[in-house]
């Protein structure tokens, strides 16, 4: 039954004591937690974005220095702007008798454990030995770099007819702590 107050234009309701109060707390509740676990995945879900694009430029990167390594081993060029000093390929009695910058004829070299950026072992970066062989990559922190390490015919296999080379090319992506580390036996 509803009861009528002293103003006809409110009317009450008994028995209801905030119950509607309530119910409109706890959705409100609800309804901020929900706001909160969306806003909290969807930036999760940014961050990881992200973090996949940098190691996919980082990865980009150092396979340009893994085919710039290349480039120069054979001096194979596939324009008409190669630099005036084409390499030499390393031999043995090369290796030790004056080595280029980029190489190294050290086979104790661990690539697991090896910064060509930092350590006391730094490689050639992206464009400095043959300038004109790869433009600067836009997008990374620093420049690609590679190491080239003349190895025994051995190292590569059966198959091998001439020189052998392990290529170390590290590359970081748009943030410093994105790297990327690709390891290749390579024969010319």
């Amino acid at each position: 039954m509803i009861k009528l107050q002293t103003n006809p234009s409110v009317l009450f309701v008994p028995n209801q004591d905030g119950f509607a109060l309530i119910t409109a707390l706890v959705f409100l509740v609800i309804l901020t937690l929900l706001g909160i676990s969306v806003y909290s995945t969807s930036t999760g879900d940014e961050r990881m974005a992200r973090n996949f694009r940098d190691k996919e430029i980082a990865l980009q990167a150092a396979e340009a220095a893994l085919n710039e390594a290349k480039i120069l081993i054979t001096g194979s060029y596939n324009s008409t702007s190669a630099p005036t000093t084409l390499p030499t390929p390393l031999s043995e009695q090369k290796c030790y008798a004056g080595t280029p910058t980029g190489y190294s004829c050290d086979p104790n070299i661990n690539p697991l454990t090896l910064d060509l950026f930092s350590g006391s072992v730094t490689g050639a970066a992206v464009g400095t030995v043959g300038s004109s062989i790869s433009p600067s990559i836009v997008g990374v922190s620093a420049a690609p770099r590679y190491l080239v390490v003349w190895r025994k015919a051995a190292a590569c296999g059966n198959s091998n007819t001439s020189y052998c080379f392990q290529i170390i090319a590290q590359a970081r992506g748009r943030l410093q702590n994105t790297r990327v580390n690709l390891v290749e036996l390579f024969t010319y």
